[in-house]
């Protein structure tokens, strides 16, 4: 009887029209269920894409990947978060990674970012266009620290680093305010 009422619930999610915007998606390789944006939860499961997220991400064995995102990003069973355009929020995953801009908190194996990234970066590698916050990790990279500090065993920033604008890496830590 359980698994009818769940059945008949998730045949009723997945029939209702698309709308602007859904409170629940599934995500699969080439279909999302139902179709547009998402004001709520979203699984993604082995491959993933949708426009809009906000609310709660959770990718499943592979990659979700999404325009903007503002919310929380889970990647579980190595899940991955990629944002194309814009993140706010926080993000834990095996991978996170952010085309463009990011604010917020990143917690991964790696992080990156092309664009400007504010906020906390924490894993093994995380990688920033600019960085304005911190980055705590292994080894930690950007092409400009606007305010902020490294801490790692590498501390990467190739427009130079609190010691000399010609020594692009310093060990443990690294700032510019």
């Amino acid at each position: 009887m359980k698994f009818k009422l769940a059945a008949l619930a998730l045949s009723a999610l997945i029939s209702v029209p698309a709308f602007a915007s859904t409170p629940v998606q599934l995500s699969i390789p080439g279909t999302n269920l139902p179709a547009g944006n998402v004001e709520g939860v979203r699984l993604s499961v082995i491959n993933g894409e949708s426009a809009d997220v906000t609310g709660l991400n959770f990718s499943l064995l592979g990659l979700s990947q999404v325009n903007n995102f503002t919310g929380v990003n889970f990647g579980l069973f190595l899940g991955a978060n990629r944002t194309l355009n814009s993140m706010t929020g926080v993000e834990f995953g095996l991978v996170n990674w952010n085309d463009n801009v990011a604010k917020g908190v990143d917690f991964g194996l790696v992080n990156y970012t092309g664009g400007n990234f504010t906020g906390l970066q924490s894993g093994t590698f995380n990688y920033a266009g600019t960085l304005t916050g911190v980055q705590f990790g292994l080894v930690n990279a950007t092409d400009h620290i606007n305010k902020g500090v490294q801490i790692g065993l590498i501390n990467y920033d190739k427009s130079g680093t609190f010691i000399s604008k010609n020594l692009t890496v310093f060990p443990i830590i690294n700032a510019r305010f």
